[in-house]
């Protein structure tokens, strides 16, 4: 049934202006129930797991930024030496007038040396970056692209209900929208951590090996505040940052949703309520936005601020180890600094501090990824639909008999629907289903093709139970045409060979002239090789559904499914798909669930449910001499009344 006709039956001209509001009310608290599920060490922990496959990539990154640290730490070591050598060089020039001696390359201690020595350092650095740079982007796309096999594989097993409970633009979101926001963080947070923890440790090693505590403790003393300040604004962006992207989902299903079925919206006068309703996600995202960033850009000027005043500190006793005496106190300092080693402190200094602060930055796009990767991660978790069992696997197709036995049912546990439902249809007969709206009609095509599973009882194909053979065997035997003409973007050749491998071209003419479409993609410019757009939008309701019914054709399967499609097209049309029809259903088992009763005449059985079970069955004379509740309903499609007790 096409979401059409679904909002049509759930919509009446009384109730529409309030279906959307209340469709979205239960959306939103479905998603705030989403966003209390916050689990941000139990996500990290199984985000790193899936970097395991790729262990020897993480490890040349982990080496390249260990290399790359290490001689980013030593660097301001022997720029101090330079500096301090060139300082007492001028300083003799300056008291002597002799020339500056810059020395030999291969003089250790001369200036040219020690340049020689940062120039191949800084070398050494870009080397290190650029293999740590192009190792971490080989690991991110690599997981990034899994993760997106595993998500499209998970929704490939995913039961049907998931898809009527979650709107389609909020499974595209997190396909798209959140793995790439993973995607977009990944490698910058996990090398900006490695190498700040790095540069770090290395840092700190290196000012405590100068044995001067006093500029170490003003180098750390304000580290614990931004770190405690970095952790809790972070968590609390956390939560916001999780509803941000859930607010992306609910945006992208309402656009989804609305404009895939903007000429219902036009004929319920819906456009304001839709532009309202918009408005009000819109809103919502705004809001999330604007609250998870500024919280997230609250950090940075703080973090910024005890940088600067750590910096400040540490030239400032700096400058007293440089002058030798405490301010202006008179107090001397025993051991001073040359503005060489004052530098190093500096460079170091900043070392230490800079990748913590850029860590505490990080940490909010690290919360993003993480709030993302934990929508992902519940995709990954959704019940999948049971395994197949092949026990009774059959090597070839079937004959089409088909019988339903004792079978139960039920979308909601307290809510019954299907009960002790049998029904036998044997090989070549048609059997049509009628009833009034709810009575389970499409119920049981769904329980046929195994889209959902039974409750109770059994269904068999050709005496072989369906629950103990594959789902791909099982729909192997079937071809369905249904109200919904379902066209991919492609050509009309491909939208007809669908499904059938290796379809030779005379085998789509001769399932395209069975559908008496033949004719009319001939008078196309291009032929079969006509480009259709989105669903088949350039051509008619009625041409798409003859492409489909020579769709089905060109699979030739042993039973058929039927959802009367000629409501929407004009008489002559609805006479040449009702025609195609019955050269599709010739030899096989069909079944028809049937809406307009005057096209079912020529049934073998004609089931009428009610309340999810049979109440008649026969033909159509048969059924009419009965005077029932079939009589009720086929009359009533002529006189135009609704009697009192059908539904």
């Amino acid at each position: 049934m096409s979401k059409t006709e679904k909002i049509k039956k759930e919509v009446g001209a009384d109730t529409q202006d309030t279906y959307l509001e209340s469709k979205y009310s239960s959306y939103r608290t479905k998603k705030d129930n989403e966003n209390q599920v916050e689990n941000a060490k139990g996500t990290t922990k199984r985000f790193f797991k899936l970097l395991t496959p790729y262990w020897f990539s993480v490890a040349i990154v982990c080496i390249a930024s260990v290399a790359s640290t290490f001689v980013n730490v030593l660097a301001p070591d022997y720029m101090a030496d330079l500096i301090t050598s060139a300082q007492y060089s001028i300083e003799d020039f300056a008291a002597n007038g002799t020339h500056i001696n810059f020395g030999g390359i291969t003089e250790p201690g001369s200036i040219t040396y020690q340049l020689a020595v940062l120039g191949a350092l800084y070398i050494l650095l870009g080397v290190f970056t650029f293999v740590q740079q192009y190792a971490g982007a080989g690991v991110t796309q690599k997981l990034v692209f899994n993760l997106r096999n595993q998500v499209n594989r998970k929704l490939s097993n995913m039961p049907l209900s998931y898809f009527d409970k979650n709107t389609k633009g909020e499974i595209i979101s997190k396909i798209v929208n959140d793995i790439d926001n993973v995607s977009a963080n990944l490698q910058n947070s996990f090398l900006t951590v490695l190498t700040g923890v790095i540069q770090v440790i290395g840092s700190l090693v290196m000012m405590l090996r100068t044995g001067n505590w006093v500029m170490t403790v003003a180098s750390i003393f304000l580290v614990p505040f931004s770190g405690t300040i970095a952790y809790k604004i972070s968590k609390i962006s956390k939560k916001w940052f999780s509803r941000y992207w859930s607010s992306m989902g609910a945006m992208n299903g309402h656009v989804e949703e609305m404009y895939s079925g903007h000429s219902l919206v036009k004929i319920f006068n819906h456009e304001n309520q839709s532009i309202d309703e918009f408005r009000t996600i819109n809103t919502n995202l705004k809001n999330n936005s604007f609250a998870a960033n500024m919280i997230a850009g609250i950090l940075n000027p703080i973090l910024t601020l005890f940088k600067n005043i750590n910096y400040v500190s540490v030239c400032i006793i700096g400058g007293c180890y440089y002058i030798g005496t405490w301010f202006n106190t008179g107090v001397s300092i025993r051991n001073t600094l040359p503005i060489g080693s004052i530098e190093a402190f500096l460079s170091y200094s900043s070392m230490f501090t800079t990748p913590i602060t850029n860590i505490s930055k990080m940490i909010n796009n690290i919360q993003s990824s993480l709030a993302s990767a934990e929508r992902v991660f519940r995709l990954l978790d959704e019940e999948e639909q049971t395994p197949d069992n092949t026990e009774n696997e059959p090597d070839s197709l079937l004959n089409g008999n088909v019988r339903f036995e004792n079978v139960r049912f039920r979308y909601k546990e307290d809510t019954p629907l299907i009960e002790n439902f049998s029904l036998t249809a044997d090989p070549g007969h048609l059997v049509a289903i009628v009833g009034p709206t709810g009575a389970g009609k499409t119920t049981i095509v769904n329980l046929l093709m195994r889209f959902y599973d039974i409750q109770g009882g059994h269904i068999y194909l050709d005496g072989i139970d369906i629950m103990t053979m594959s789902r791909n065997r099982l729909r192997e035997n079937f071809g369905m045409v249904l109200q919904d003409t379902w066209l991919f973007k492609g050509t009309i050749k491909e939208n007809i060979c669908y499904g059938v491998d290796n379809a030779t071209d005379e085998q789509i003419e001769f399932a395209a002239k069975s559908a008496n479409i033949h004719d009319y993609i001939m008078s196309l410019p291009d032929g079969y090789e006509t480009k259709l757009t989105e669903d088949g939008a350039n051509i008619s309701q009625g041409q798409r559904q003859l492409i489909t019914i020579a769709r089905a054709l060109l699979k030739d399967p042993k039973v058929l499914i039927l959802d009367e499609a000629t409501s929407s097209v004009d008489t002559r049309t609805e006479a040449l798909i009702q025609q195609a029809m019955q050269e599709l259903m010739k030899g096989r088992t069909s079944f028809v669930i049937a809406h307009r009763l005057s096209t079912i005449k020529n049934a073998d059985n004609i089931i009428v449910m009610r309340h999810g079970s049979i109440v008649e069955q026969g033909t159509h004379k048969e059924l009419l001499k009965k005077d029932g509740f079939y009589a009720k309903l086929y009359n009533s499609q002529f006189t135009g009344g609704i009697p009192e007790d059908i539904e």
